[in-house]
Formats: C-alpha cells, structure tokens, sequence
C-alpha cells in the first residue's frame, strides 16, 4: 500500500524547521536572471527576509533562495492590471532576478511585503486590500523585532581583510562580475574560455557560469561555492569540498574531460617605448629686435686749398658737423635702446706737421 502523501501543513512545517524563518507569503511564480531566455516556475515562499524556491509544492527542501538584504532597488516598469501576469525585477548586490506572478493581484502582494521586509517600512502607492495592509504591519512588526534579537554572524564581525585573504589564490578565471555580464564575457569570446569563476549571490560565496554547445544551441549552467571552514564546497546532488578556489576550477576541468576550460583573457604588452615630444617653451618666441638709431648720412666735400683761412672754416664746419650729428643721436635715442656710438669724424686729409706749418704762415703775414 502506498504511503500517503504529506499535506502542505506538514511540509510547511518542515520547511520552518529546515529554515528556521517565520512564514509570510507563499505562491507560485516564475523565475529567470536577466539575461535567460526562459523562465521557470518555482513555488516561492518569504520566510524573514529570504524567498526560497522549490521545484514544487510538495518538495521540502528548497533549490535556490534570494537575500533581499542584498536587494538595491525593485523595477516594477510592468506591474500593471491591465497585463494578465506582474513583472518585476529584483536588482540584487551581484545578479539581477526577473519574477513573474500569476496575476497582478497577486504581484501586487508580493511587491509589498518583498519591500516591507527589505526596507523595513511598509512602501507607499499599495493597492492591496484593507486586511493585506494590515497583515503587512504585522509582518513589519515581526520583522523588526527578528533582526533585532538576531545575533551577529561571526563573519560580520571579521576585519574587511578576511574575504580578501580568502581569495588572495584566486584562479585567473575569477572577474568581480554578475551573472548577466559573465553569460555575456561567454557568449561574445569563446575563444577564451567557457567557465568563469565571479562572487556569488550571498556573502562569502562564489558562482561558476560555464557555457556549453549542445544540440539545441548553447546554454548556461551556474554552480554555487560556498566557503567552508576546511576549504570549499561546490554544491552539487553529492557536495565536493575542496582546498583551494584553484582545486574547484580543476575539479570542474576533470570531471568534464578538458571540456570545460577556464575563461582567461590575454594581456598584450608593449614592445617599445616612445620618446614624447617636448616643445620648448621658447621656440616659438621671437627675439626682441632693437632698432638701430638713424643718423643722416655726412656728406664730404673735397678738401680745400692748403690755406690757413680754407683751414679754419674746415675746422669750423667739422665742429658744426658734430655737434650737429651729437644732436640727432639724441633725437633718435629711446629708453628701451642701446646708446649710440659716435660717428667718427672723417679724415680731413691734413697732417699735423701741415696744420703747424699754416700756422706758423698765417703768423708771419699777419705781422
């Protein structure tokens, strides 16, 4: 005789043991990451602060479950009535999730107490029924109060270098990426790889995003690492702990036969160093020209007679002559100039023992 099958109370209860959350809201939806093509329906429970997803009704243990600790904004662009389903995405601290709920009625609910438990405060522009806003005063309450005689874990209370010393070995797989950006890296530079390591969805935690060409076309398939205290454990239908994130990545090699290859983009280098250009600051300046004074042009007469009076005027006139070209090179003289030398008087063609000789005639005529 078969055995019966457990009732949902049972398995509610179940759940509450395995989880060890209070129970808020419950029911059916649709799930898939941005960036999948399909999504998959799930039963989805909010316990706490936690949405667990399970295959189905009956099943009591859960397959996948969303922090909305970890939650930064809700996009709720199609949550309309006039749709036959409610869309929202949950944009959460690594991934971002796309539900799909039965009837806007329902994603109307979910919006509501998804954004009481997240936030701790009960959002504003609800159109829910006066017992469904009740309800979410009571959930807030009891929320509240949760959080508060909620101890620490003692991960939280690690310096901010613990994480880092976890992955200081890191493959060179690892890129702090998303899951949508990882599915993408994957998807335009195959040549590189199709595994990639990146965090995971939950503190402490990472995520492998492989990419496989089946027959249908390609697909992706994402494997959780959680850190455990003697290494690391891939969950999987039977869990592989590991001792380092280097011996997952080699699990993953082995297990697939070499299929499975880490995602690894090549580093170009530079083979030359260029010499940069430097312009002096006084290339392109000109020189300061200094104009040179102008001095009218001395014009020379023939020399005289040998006589004493030709003499005498020729004298006069030379001393004429430079005081004359002294007065135009003051004219002609400016702060901002050099001063000008003297023209030199011209040679009158006379010598001295000639002059004393003129001298000497002009003295005996005169007496």
């Amino acid at each position: 005789m078969a055995a019966p099958k457990p009732t949902s109370r049972f398995i509610s209860k179940e759940r509450g043991k395995i989880t060890a959350l209070p129970l808020y809201c419950d029911g059916f939806v649709q799930k898939k990451h941005t960036g999948e093509k399909d999504f998959k329906r799930y039963f989805a429970e909010l316990r706490g602060s936690t949405i667990f997803l399970y295959s189905d009704e009956e099943n009591a243990t859960y397959t996948e479950k969303l922090e909305l600790q970890n939650l930064k904004s809700m996009d709720t662009g199609s949550l309309k009535r006039k749709y036959i389903s409610a869309e929202f995405t949950l944009i959460l601290l690594n991934e971002e999730v796309q539900l799909k709920i039965e009837n806007p009625d329902a994603g109307e609910k979910w919006k509501g107490f998804i954004l009481t438990v997240a936030k701790l405060e009960i959002p504003s522009r609800l159109q829910l029924l006066p017992g469904q806003l009740l309800r979410l005063k009571e959930v807030l309450k009891d929320e509240k109060e949760r959080q508060a005689r909620q101890p620490v874990p003692v991960k939280e209370q690690e310096p901010p270098e613990a994480y880092d010393d976890v992955i200081t070995n890191v493959p060179q797989c690892f890129y702090s990426i998303s899951r949508y950006k990882a599915i993408e890296m994957l998807a335009e530079s195959p040549e590189f790889g199709n595994m990639i390591l990146r965090p995971g969805s939950e503190k402490m935690s990472f995520a492998i995003t492989v990419r496989q060409l089946l027959t249908d076309g390609p697909t992706e398939k994402h494997y959780k690492v959680m850190c455990v205290e003697n290494g690391f454990s891939i969950e999987l239908d039977t869990p592989v702990t590991v001792c380092s994130l280097c011996d997952v990545i080699d699990h993953f090699v082995k297990e697939s036969n070499g299929y499975l290859r880490p995602y690894i983009q090549p580093h170009t280098y530079a083979t030359t160093i260029d010499q940069p250009v430097v312009l002096s600051e006084r290339k392109h300046q000109q020189k300061r020209q200094i104009p040179r004074a102008v001095v009218s042009p001395m014009i020379q007469t023939p020399p005289p007679t040998p006589t004493q009076s030709s003499a005498n005027e020729y004298l006069e006139v030379d001393n004429a002559n430079e005081d004359g070209l002294g007065k135009i090179n003051h004219l002609n003289l400016k702060d901002d100039h050099p001063p000008i030398r003297n023209v030199p008087v011209p040679d009158s063609g006379f010598s001295e023992e000639l002059l004393k000789a003129l001298q000497k005639r002009r003295a005996t005529i005169n007496n």
